[in-house]
């Protein structure tokens, strides 16, 4: 009998220490409080897995909340500041790269990365406080498994970065150079942000396959070489021709009101302000808009053009048409930054 009561204390300590099984959705409706209501599971331990734990009314809500707990862990907090005298815009374009561009690609394939990592998740366990009649789940996530799916996507962006940072290190015209390097930049962007899921995971990403400084150094080089003119048109067209200027050069391009003919790029733009009407006799409100073309200036070929507007509002005409300007000129900045960068990449 002692032998017999032996084996069985030992089979159960054998159990106790062995790995938990993948999650079966069970549910508790009644019984004591689990040790993963109040955040943390002997079952599921935070070494090897991510946990989620909400609350709701019924049982399919607290589920959906503790899947959004653990997506909560991959966001990034985003504080958004809302301004009423500055809040609309709008913009329509044509000729602008499609969903088959270099940099969507990689997005997606960044974007693909994170689905796979919420797929990943599931509801282990559900439970009903019978006195408060409040249902809890939790949700896990297997951190191995998902480090993997991690690991597998750096694998591929690091054979592209050495790719394209070979590409710019041996071409010898400087088109080519800008080419190779906005391909490498986003590749190393998009590796930047598969390797902080990989640390939330717990694991640790391997060195870039390049010096990275030395490549963004590299690149940043080959983009000051590409010259850009700015030539922008109408009454307020100083300042949007600053802020563009200004921005493009802030993301390293040469860019220069028009003076030299051999320009890479050549940016025209034609702006106007005008008051808008409203019923509010304590506002005043303006609107500026700009139509915008971006040529290529070896081929004379247009490959972007668009229309931007930007709102502005204050207690004087005069100063809500700054606003507005000075929206509008941030704006048509980055969507022509956007617009020679995609340019380049899809070459």
């Amino acid at each position: 009998m002692k032998k017999s009561i032996l084996i069985l204390a030992a089979a159960l300590a054998a159990s106790a220490c062995a790995a938990p099984k993948a999650p079966q959705g069970r549910t508790v409706v009644k019984g004591p409080k689990p040790d993963w209501v109040d955040g943390s599971s002997m079952e599921f331990p935070r070494e090897r897995y991510l946990i989620g734990v909400a609350s709701a009314d019924d049982q399919d809500s607290a589920k959906d909340r503790a899947r959004g707990e653990i997506s909560k862990i991959f966001s990034a907090q985003v504080t958004v500041n809302t301004q009423t005298d500055a809040a609309e815009s709008t913009t329509q374009s044509t000729g602008r790269p499609d969903a088959n561009s270099f940099s969507q690609s990689v997005a997606n394939s960044v974007a693909t990365v994170s689905k796979t990592l919420l797929e990943g998740v599931e509801i282990a366990e559900t439970w009903r406080d019978e006195t408060t009649m409040v249902y809890y789940a939790l949700a896990v996530l297997d951190k191995a498994k998902a480090a993997a799916a991690c690991a597998d996507k750096l694998a591929g962006f690091d054979g592209q970065i050495k790719q394209w940072n070979t590409q710019l290190t041996q071409a010898a015209d400087r088109l080519p150079r800008a080419k190779a390097a906005m391909k490498m930049l986003s590749l190393l962007r998009a590796r930047q942000r598969i390797a902080q899921n990989l640390r939330v995971l717990g694991g640790t990403a391997a060195a870039a396959p390049v010096d990275e400084a030395a490549a963004r150094a590299a690149a940043s080089k080959s983009l000051a070489e590409i010259n850009v003119s700015v030539a922008v048109t109408g009454a307020q067209s100083p300042e949007v021709a600053t802020g563009i200027i200004q921005g493009l050069s802030e993301f390293g391009f040469q860019a220069a009101a028009p003076a030299a003919s051999a320009a890479d790029i050549m940016v025209t733009a034609d702006v106007n302000t005008a008051p808008m009407a409203s019923t509010d006799t304590g506002w005043k409100f303006a609107r500026s808009y700009a139509t915008v073309s971006l040529k290529d200036g070896h081929t004379a070929k247009v490959f972007l053009q668009f229309d931007s507007t930007e709102k502005g509002s204050s207690g004087d005409y005069d100063t809500a048409a700054r606003r507005s300007l000075a929206g509008l000129s941030h704006r048509v900045s980055q969507q022509v930054k956007d617009g020679i960068s995609s340019y380049f990449e899809n070459q």
